[in-house]
């Protein structure tokens, strides 16, 4: 037999087995992490459907799979349940199917992890060596371990009756009910029994935290068991081991549970797979001494946590021995030890945070005790987090009691925190800057030393004079040696050259000590210059990557993850009294980098496909906290925003002053008022540094641009603030035109004031905060326009207006009213029928100076007459164009009153939208001269042009041509070129007889009319009563646009007609006219004036009514 080379076949063996074994565990403990991240993000996003009892009566738990029949009776022919029903599937389907999966996954994992174990078990020693391998103890612990985790998880996040409904409704809807896991998924889904009463009276604790409490957990578990002596074998392996080689991290004793809290969530999950060992009082004592001696309340996955003071009350052995740790005066004298070194380090981490304290040398000469500080910090901490939150009232009140006693409660430990987390990231900034340059600062250090080496050696020499010639030959010797020996010192081999080095140093100091150099001062400044560099030269050695690693593990704090929620409200409040607390949030959040790390490492290792969608689940939590930490800064800008404001309009306006008496300057000064809003911009200047180091920090580490994120809250909190604000100003029910200008000039101030403040601070955070309200208000302004455009198609009434603009609308509407006003043409205004000014260039000169040009182009558009036009298309609820022979008969005799109001009411618009028009045309051409140059020098030729260009042109060139089309057109609207009289808003077929209706329209109304030479214009018969005839003429000619062209012209061509007859009636022939030198009849002269004004406002030529009525034409000139 060959010894030797039965070793070398074992090893071998050993070799291959480990190269099946491992990769295989990898993946098991890779899934259950992915399984576990998908059981959190569907728990929280259930739908709502499952939680009310609105869908009860379809929702059936397993005992739908005794008789499914009999259940589905209860729906069938029933409409109310088969409508929720369908609801049901409509909108919960997906969520259904991916529960189905994960059941189906959990069952699954578990069938092929027991495979696997009873494979491990009858191979021959292939559980000995999984177990004596480190990396193969870690994985087969963790794909027991988090298997249990998952199934406590699952129990605590989506109860019992929620399993059963979500399996039972997929089953239903698929009709799967023949799937392979049908049975096991069942019995995962089953609902976990629990006693009639609770076995420990527990109460919420205060803080948010994930505290874990479920019932007779080992009955939950051994639903799906595993091969009792692997279980044994690894709980005994946890027990006594280190798994993860953290100890070494800890080297003070009294954190030994700090450094196997990894493992100890491990073996309390497994545990329940043995309940045995938690009867077992003496194994119990010596897990609990090694593990939970000064805790109980544990995280086991991440950062959900169980209180061991209530989780093993059902067992005596682990009872008995975690009571021995909880004693009142044992848990008070922990929370002495613990709120003591919070004020002592919370002094000291504020003392280094100092400003230059900090440096790059500091770390270098005391990186030891800043590591000891901060693992410190974070073992307090850790403890009071955890044990605040006992599930335990009494316990709980202790700690929360000797808190008060010490003055340290919830706000203290944020500080405490933030503080921590501040100093961690400084130091470690600084280290890995250290780190970066250790190769260097080496060479130099040993470059400087070895000069000053040969310097002394060569002053020793005696051709070398420093003051005075020596020469010592021995000395001299010595010296060179060790500028050799410096030299051969080699970076790599760290044992070694601190060896030398200390020795270097060492034997330095004695040759201080003899007379010779006692006596000699500048060989004393030499020797203290070589010892300085090989000090640097050890510290360079002292400088290795073990250390980041070390102060990765103690900074940890996945464990608070839970408690984010609460420290957002408490960060929020000190960041209210103290703006300064932005500037340490990045730190904060990159506490909880683990977050995203620990669960991904497995899941890496193994490369599987579920990385990115794991990841994903992750981060998005991880952004979600973040941001609801950071809404505190866009709510305390609009703060500043709203306070600054207040002072800028209690500052004097000195400025406008000629001269300032030299008594009254100390109050022109105003310093209360400067102070206050230079406080204020001193705050803004400190978020906006915040923004910018969060931007800085969270670069790479989460997909989150703070500074776009800061845009769109602002963007969402302007939509707000002009929502109320604007609409605050036309609340009131007066319409009187002082009421309205006054609202319109407060609107006016208030927006200027906002729009200067804006550009106050966009010059502190670097924003384009002028851009974003310019766009935002714009489109609050369309978004109020397309609400009110919806409502009036519902109700056809302007009065139920539900925004800003639609207030402001109503009462415009209501000031021109056609029935209570008259528009004077060259006054561009209404007045009543007393001569005073209801509405006029005045008012929109006041709207100008507070909307932009944008906002102008909006008011225009929403006042669209497109909504009225219809219904003038049909008359007493039916088409014109499908009248009846009869109904045609008897037009002569209908009322036409509705109508008539109807068309001025488009004509009332259309007088607006062209006021509106002329004012963005002016506004143009001051404010953007060249634009506006541009677009009517291109605008005109293409619009006349439009027909031949789109001929010339190919087809594929088409769709360019009318881009640029309606771009022109827009840009033409913008710039006030687009005239409201020209426009077509509808596409009707039109009845062939619609210009006599029009006309025969026209004649039954001049008679309410008479011509005011004064004026020029036709008013009211009854003189007291405004009655305004342009809005009539214009909604008539609006409405005939809209058709064929021909309409407009045989419009005026019966007018003509009907003035001819009219003027044949009243002057009889054309010769007796020149015989009677009388005045045309009132008729005559109203119907041609009518016609005029109909043929100026519509474009019409003139040449039409001349060739027409060319002697009355003439007289009416004249």
């Amino acid at each position: 037999m060959n010894p030797s080379g039965d070793e070398g076949e074992d090893e071998t063996l050993q070799k291959s087995d480990q190269e099946l074994l491992f990769p295989e565990l990898l993946n098991f403990a890779s899934r259950a992490q992915a399984l576990i991240s998908e059981l959190l993000l569907l728990s929280g996003r259930i739908p709502p459907e499952f939680r009310g009892g609105r869908y009860d009566p379809v929702l059936f738990d397993l005992r739908y799979f005794d008789s499914p029949d009999d259940f589905e009776a209860t729906i069938e022919g029933n409409g109310e349940l088969e409508v929720l029903e369908d609801q049901l599937r409509e909108s919960c389907s997906v969520f259904m199917q991916r529960f189905f999966l994960l059941a189906n996954g959990i069952v699954t994992y578990h069938q092929e992890l027991l495979k696997c174990l009873n494979d491990l078990l009858g191979g021959a020693s292939l559980m000995e060596i999984v177990l004596s391998n480190e990396k193969g103890r870690q994985l087969l612990a963790e794909s027991l371990a988090l298997f249990g985790c998952l199934l406590l998880l699952l129990e605590h996040r989506m109860g019992g009756s929620l399993r059963e409904k979500l399996l039972v409704a997929h089953v239903r809807y698929v009709r799967c009910f023949n799937a392979p896991n049908i049975e096991p998924m069942c019995l995962l889904c089953r609902v976990h029994p629990s006693p009639l009463g609770p076995l420990h009276q527990t109460h919420s604790p205060p803080w948010s935290s994930s505290i874990v409490f479920i019932q007779k957990p080992e009955d939950l578990l051994l639903r799906f068991p595993f091969p009792k002596q692997v279980v044994e074998s690894v709980i005994i392996c946890l027990r006594d081991c280190d798994l993860y080689n953290l100890v070494c991290h800890y080297p003070d004793p009294e954190h030994r549970t700090v450094a196997l809290a990894s493992q100890a969530g491990w073996l309390y999950v497994l545990l329940f797979y043995s309940p045995e060992f938690l009867h077992n009082g003496f194994v119990m004592r010596e897990i609990i001494d090694r593990f939970f001696k000064d805790s109980w309340v544990v995280p086991f996955f991440m950062y959900f946590t169980v209180d061991l003071s209530t989780s093993w009350d059902a067992y005596k052995g682990a009872k008995a021995s975690i009571s021995s740790c909880l004693s009142s005066l044992f848990v008070r004298d922990l929370c002495q030890l613990h709120y003591s070194k919070v004020k002592d380090l919370t002094f000291e981490i504020c003392s280094l945070l100092s400003d230059g304290i900090l440096t790059r040398d500091y770390v270098l000469n005391n990186s030891q005790s800043l590591l000891s500080l901060v693992r410190n910090c974070n073992i307090s901490l850790r403890w009071l987090l955890l044990h605040r939150s006992s599930s335990d009232k009494k316990l709980r009140d202790i700690v929360t009691s000797a808190g008060t006693a010490h003055q340290i409660d919830e706000e203290s430990i944020v500080f405490f925190f933030l503080r921590t987390s501040q100093l961690e990231f400084e130091v470690k900034q600084l280290y890995v800057e250290l780190l970066d340059g250790n190769g260097t600062m080496w060479q130099e250090s040993k470059h400087s030393a070895s000069e000053c080496v040969q310097e002394l050696s060569k002053y020793y020499s005696g051709p070398q004079a420093l003051s005075w010639k020596i020469k010592e030959e021995s000395l001299e010797d010595w010296l060179r040696n060790l500028s050799m020996e410096i030299c051969s010192v080699d970076y790599t081999k760290i044992g070694n050259a601190s060896r030398k080095l200390y020795h270097m140093m060492f034997t330095l100091k004695e040759i201080e000590q003899f007379h010779e150099i006692k006596e000699n001062l500048q060989t004393k400044q030499f020797l203290s210059r070589i010892q300085k560099h090989l000090q640097h030269m050890l510290e360079a050695l002292n400088l290795h990557h073990d250390a980041l690693l070390t102060f990765s593990v103690v900074t940890d704090a996945v464990y608070a993850w839970g408690f984010v929620r609460s420290f957002g409200k408490k960060l929020w409040k000190k960041i209210e009294q103290d703006s300064s607390v932005v500037l340490n949030l990045p730190s904060f959040f990159l506490k909880f980098q683990s977050m995203l790390d620990a669960p991904l490492l497995r899941i890496s290792q193994n490369c599987s496909p579920d990385l990115s969608s794991v990841s994903a689940y992750y981060s998005s939590e991880y952004l979600t906290h973040i941001c609801a930490v950071l809404e505190i800064i866009p709510v305390m800008l609009f703060r500043i925003l709203d306070d600054v404001a207040s002072t800028f309009q209690a500052l004097q306006p000195f400025h406008l002053l000629n001269r300032i008496e030299k008594d009254r300057l100390q109050d022109f000064m105003q310093l209360d008022q400067q102070f206050h809003l230079t406080k204020a911009f001193g705050q803004i200047s400190t978020f906006s540094q915040g923004i910018l180091v969060a931007s800085q920090t969270l670069h790479g580490l989460i997909n989150l641009d703070v500074k776009n994120w800061l845009e769109s809250k602002v963007r969402e909190e302007l939509l707000k603030r002009f929502d109320n604000r604007l609409k605050s100003f036309f609340l009131s029910s007066s319409v009187g035109f002082e009421d309205l200008e006054m609202n319109v000039q407060k609107m006016a101030t208030y927006i200027l004031s906002e729009f200067h403040l804006m550009e106050y601070f966009q010059g502190l955070i670097h924003i384009q905060w002028t851009h974003i309200w310019e766009e935002e208000f714009t489109a609050f302004l369309q978004d109020s326009a397309q609400k009110e455009r919806d409502d009036y198609v519902q109700v056809n009434d302007f009065s139920s207006a539900q925004t800003f603009l639609g207030h402001l609308l109503h009462r415009i509407l209501k000031l021109t009213n056609p029935s209570q006003s008259m528009y004077i043409e060259p006054m561009s205004g209404w007045f009543d029928a007393a001569g005073h000014e209801l509405l006029g260039l005045r008012f929109f000169d006041l709207l100008e100076s507070c909307w932009m040009q944008d906002a102008w182009k909006t008011c225009k558009c929403w006042m669209l007459p497109w909504v009225l036009l219809a219904p003038c298309l049909y008359w007493d609820g039916h088409p014109i164009s499908r009248w009846s022979k009869e109904t045609k008969a008897k037009f002569v005799d209908m009322s036409w009153e509705p109508w008539v109001e109807s068309l001025a009411c488009i004509g009332q618009l259309q007088l607006l939208r062209c006021l509106i028009a002329l004012k963005l045309k002016s506004a143009g051409k001051v404010k953007a001269s060249l634009v506006s140059s541009a677009v009517d020098g291109m605008l005109v030729p293409v619009s006349f042009q439009n027909d031949k260009i789109l001929k010339g042109i190919r087809k594929e060139n088409s769709k360019i041509m009318e881009l640029l089309h309606r771009e022109l057109s827009k840009q033409g609207m913008l710039c006030g070129y687009c005239t409201p009289l020209q426009t077509l808003y509808i596409s009707e077929e039109p009845p062939p007889f619609l210009s006599r209706c029009a006309s025969i329209v026209t004649i039954s109304q001049l008679p309410r009319y008479v011509l005011d030479t004064h004026l020029s214009t036709l008013t009211s018969r009854m003189k007291k009563v405004p009655l305004d005839f342009s809005p009539v003429v214009i909604g008539l000619g609006t409405f005939l646009r809209q058709f064929n062209p021909t309409y407009m012209v045989q419009y005026v061509q019966y007018m003509c007609q009907y003035i001819k007859i009219a003027a044949e009636a009243a002057f009889g022939g054309i010769d007796e006219t020149a015989k009677r030198p009388i005045e045309p009849m009132p008729e005559v002269l109203k119907s041609a004036f009518w016609l005029l004004h109909f043929c100026k406002h519509m474009g019409i030529p003139e040449e039409l009514a001349h060739s027409c009525l060319p002697p009355l034409v003439s007289v009416l000139q004249a």
